[in-house]
């Protein structure tokens, strides 16, 4: 059994409620579950099912209406607003299914930009976004800015960008989403490739069949609770 410390995420006994008018949402129920580091993970279901509530709770966006989420042994749910944003910069990296792109950056930039946040020198940021360019096939394109680059290629600038900074975990939400099936296998094989040649922690929110097919562990959810849990060898 893998301890608190060493987990990239631990949650136990989760809920998140939401208040609409005079109505309560249930969006999260009572999810208890731990992701190991180094997974390569899917939160699977349709609209609706709480897994992208569920992604956000885990990163610290939304705050858990009860139980306990530890991100690398750390306690979220009792986190004031500056030491969640901070948690948020060393710990978790995110990919939207937008892109998230500053246009006015240039994909370098914008892959540096975490870590000119967390104080990281110009010499390091440059090095270590310039090697995930080569590893993921993007050299050549590091001065384009997002609006010169197709789809496919600006998900992989968030995807070095959320890499880039060494988080324990990255939190993908509907990555495929906007790509062709083309691109969406070309990303699908990069971000396996950092799985496992980096260890990098990846839980993605999703209902891409692709997605699920290539995830290692598919945690199925359905109105807010964890259907089943499938461990793929």
């Amino acid at each position: 059994m893998t301890d608190t410390y060493s987990a990239a995420v631990r949650t136990n006994g989760l809920w998140k409620v939401f208040q609409q008018e005079a109505e309560e949402v249930t969006a999260v129920r009572d999810v208890s579950l731990t992701i190991d580091r180094g997974e390569f993970t899917a939160l699977a279901g349709p609209s609706g099912s709480g897994k992208t509530t569920l992604l956000n709770v885990i990163g610290g966006l939304t705050r858990p209406t009860r139980g306990d989420v530890l991100v690398a042994g750390r306690e979220v749910s009792a986190m004031s607003n500056q030491e969640l944003a901070r948690l948020r910069l060393d710990e978790v990296g995110f990919i939207f299914q937008a892109y998230n792109l500053l246009p006015v950056l240039t994909a370098m930039e914008n892959a540096e930009f975490p870590m000119l946040l967390q104080g990281i020198g110009a010499e390091e940021r440059q090095a270590r976004v310039r090697a995930l360019f080569e590893r993921t096939g993007m050299s050549g394109l590091e001065d384009r800015r997002p609006g010169k680059l197709s789809g496919g290629q600006q998900q992989r600038v968030a995807v070095i960008r959320a890499v880039a900074s060494k988080p324990a975990l990255v939190l993908a939400d509907e990555p495929t989403a906007n790509l062709d099936s083309a691109s969406s296998e070309a990303l699908l094989d990069m971000m396996s490739e950092l799985n496992r040649d980096l260890g990098v922690t990846f839980v993605f929110a999703t209902h891409d069949g692709h997605v699920m097919e290539r995830s290692r562990r598919v945690v199925q959810m359905v109105d807010g609770s964890i259907d089943a849990d499938e461990i793929r060898t």
